[in-house]
């Protein structure tokens, strides 16, 4: 069953020397239980794309539905998780966890439950009282993804969320990003996930939808069929990176399988 579905959509923005179109005819779903990722070069609308999904911009054309409800505002049922951290300087770890749940208006008693469960859930721990500047960049990426997890999204969207980090510190969190995926007991139910890394997207995803340069369009959409959790140095695996890195080659633009330190947005 389809949670979201991506139909046909077009991007483009006004600008004082005419329009910039930043993606043309996106299609494609996301399923229940799914993990996709989707990659292509810098300025072919993947973190924008990310936006339209959540309902923080609106498409030029096409629709975006999620629980067959066309996504129009901001969408319930959906947690981002950036790749700058974007946390409140001027709040400790437990408050920042704690803003999404205030603002959807849970009670208090409520909401200091739910902070100690995913405080719990991804190792913060002792932390809790601590300010983002006397914390790691994966600490900080930590109490992001406490946050997204804390409402109990039906979605999570991840864009970029390990470029900033140590490679060590990135290779941990995506284990425990897929650690939680796994979990019944826990969200989300889907996680889309956007990355200039094609070797993360692999070792990641069931799916990766494979972008062109601007305007940004599907190049392939690529079955993950490798079994988990995955070997980086087998030949299915770098069969399957190099297939996705000859596609964005081949679409215009040559990115690095490895990616390569802290990219622009896409």
């Amino acid at each position: 069953m389809a949670i979201i579905r991506v139909d046909r959509v077009d991007k483009s923005f006004p600008t004082r020397h005419g329009t910039i179109s930043i993606m043309q005819d996106i299609s494609f779903q996301v399923k229940d239980a799914d993990f996709l990722a989707i990659v292509g070069p810098s300025g072919c609308g993947k973190s924008t794309l990310l936006r339209l999904i959540q309902g923080l911009d609106h498409p030029t054309s096409g629709t975006i539905t999620f629980r067959d409800q066309k996504v129009d505002g901001v969408a319930k049922g959906m947690a981002m998780v950036f790749q700058s951290f974007a946390l409140f300087p001027w709040l400790t770890v437990s408050e920042n966890v704690a803003f999404g749940l205030e603002a959807l208006g849970w009670d208090p008693e409520r909401i200091a439950s739910q902070v100690e469960r995913y405080i719990n859930v991804t190792g913060l721990d002792g932390f809790e009282e601590a300010y983002p500047r006397e914390l790691s960049g994966g600490m900080r990426q930590r109490v992001g993804l406490a946050r997204a997890l804390a409402v109990e999204p039906t979605v999570l969207l991840m864009d970029e969320p390990f470029s900033a980090l140590d490679a060590l510190t990135a290779e941990g969190l995506r284990e425990e990003v897929l650690q939680l995926w796994r979990d019944p007991q826990l969200p989300p139910e889907a996680v889309v996930l956007v990355t200039h890394n094609i070797e993360e997207a692999i070792q990641l995803a069931d799916r990766v939808v494979v972008l062109s340069r601007r305007p940004g369009h599907i190049l392939a959409e690529v079955p993950v069929d490798l079994p988990r959790p995955r070997d980086r140095k087998s030949g299915p695996f770098y069969e399957l990176t190099d297939r996705v890195f000859s596609l964005i080659t081949e679409g215009g633009a040559v990115a690095s399988p490895l990616g390569s330190g802290t990219p622009p947005a896409g």
